[in-house]
């Protein structure tokens, strides 16, 4: 780079090589102009819809919410993005018909990207349970007239897919609240032949209106009570006469019928005390009966709260299904439909162009100092000093030719 050492030497070196240079800028713009001008034109046509919180949408089984608007608006992406979808567009508008040679894979693929379906919300961040209340469906196509046709379109089958969904929706509602009532049903009959079922095993224990333990207990006690009386009188009298020794016949007779009684009295007292054990025994059997028929009564009682509940969402659940047939499509309003666009997209033609240009001026300068690198001349004294160390005494200007005339 000697040769290059100060101003005029540059601009001397680009005037020297002023034809490579300018014809290098030329070659790369008619490049670019080309590449610039061979980029396909696109155009897009949107469609605007107003829409509400179905009603049908809005509310799940026992309460919670069924679909919120987030997760609604990537399940309507999908269904209308699936392949056969895409499929049946392609055929409807006879998309690539010049490229016969395309797969379908492919021609689903750039479709697909194609469409975009979006919320307006004016700035607000949507949320997930935030319906969006205005919805716009882009086309992008090569041709304006094919852009709105195509939104149009994607906004018709928009509007479709809210009605089926809002009635597949109320339907499935209604079969699982109906399924649930028949359920709970099911378990109160089972309930209730268990209970009649555990009645009748335990049927002499259980506590009813005759029960008669208390008063028998009592009873008994009195009795007991008269026995123990009975009982000490005899013993004692049989205790007296046992202790003279030598009794008379009518005295031996007298123990005789008093060692019977005593016998007849302790086997009776033996007899009461075995009534009073399963009497107590019985009462305690009873009271665990008792307790498991309470828990079947509350079981029962839940049951029946649950099939009321149920049955009450189950009449909602008709009442919005008649609603969504009258309503239908009162959710989801068309408010603007697409038109053909004045003028296509940005297709980067003029970057294209501008990028090209300054690329084909920094190859230009390139290529002149790769000239210059490769056959390095001293041109001018001032080149012959800063190269040799040496001052020129004369320099002889370069003479030109004489014109023949």
């Amino acid at each position: 780079m000697g040769s290059l050492g100060s101003v005029s030497d540059i601009v001397a070196m680009l005037w020297r090589r002023r034809w490579i240079i300018g014809t290098t800028i030329l070659a790369g713009t008619a490049f670019s102009y080309h590449i610039a001008m061979s980029q396909p034109r696109s155009y897009a046509a949107s469609a605007v819809l107003q829409i509400e919180t179905p009603s049908s949408l809005s509310e799940g089984p026992r309460g919670s919410v069924g679909i919120p608007a987030s997760y609604w608006l990537q399940l309507v992406q999908a269904r209308l993005m699936v392949r056969d979808n895409i499929l049946s567009l392609i055929d409807k508008f006879d998309l690539f018909a010049d490229s016969p040679q395309m797969s379908e894979a492919l021609k689903v693929e750039i479709l697909r990207r194609s469409f975009r379906i979006e919320p307006v919300t004016g700035g607000q961040n949507f949320g997930s349970g935030q319906w969006p209340g205005v919805l716009r469906v882009t086309a992008t196509m090569s041709t304006g007239e094919l852009a709105a046709d195509m939104a149009n379109e994607m906004a018709r089958s928009v509007l479709e897919l809210n009605a089926s969904t809002q009635t597949e929706r109320a339907r499935e509602t209604l079969e699982f609240y109906g399924r649930e009532e028949a359920r709970i049903a099911r378990q109160i009959d089972l309930v209730e032949d268990e209970m009649a079922a555990f009645r009748n095993d335990n049927l002499d224990i259980l506590p009813t209106a005759l029960d008669n333990r208390p008063s028998e207990l009592s009873t008994i006690d009195n009795e007991l009570n008269e026995i123990s009386g009975d009982l000490l009188e005899a013993r004692s009298r049989y205790d007296d006469l046992t202790a003279k020794g030598n009794l008379s016949t009518v005295e031996r007779r007298d123990a005789d019928r008093q060692e019977d009684r005593i016998e007849l009295l302790s086997t009776r007292q033996q007899q009461l005390q075995e009534r009073i054990t399963e009497i107590l025994a019985s009462g305690r059997r009873s009271v665990n009966a008792e307790a498991q028929l309470e828990a079947y009564q509350r079981r029962l009682g839940q049951l029946r709260e649950q099939q009321a509940e149920m049955s009450g969402r189950r009449a909602a659940a008709e009442t919005a299904q008649r609603l969504n047939a009258e309503q239908e499509g009162e959710q989801f309003i068309l408010l603007e439909a697409a038109v053909k666009p004045d003028y296509p997209l940005s297709s980067g033609r003029k970057k294209i162009m501008v990028f090209g240009l300054a690329g084909s001026m920094a190859l230009a300068l390139g290529l002149a100092l790769l000239l210059e690198l490769l056959k390095p001349v001293l041109r001018s004294a001032g080149q012959v000093e800063r190269g040799a160390g040496l001052r020129p005494v004369v320099t002889i200007p370069k003479i030109p030719e004489p014109r023949k005339d």
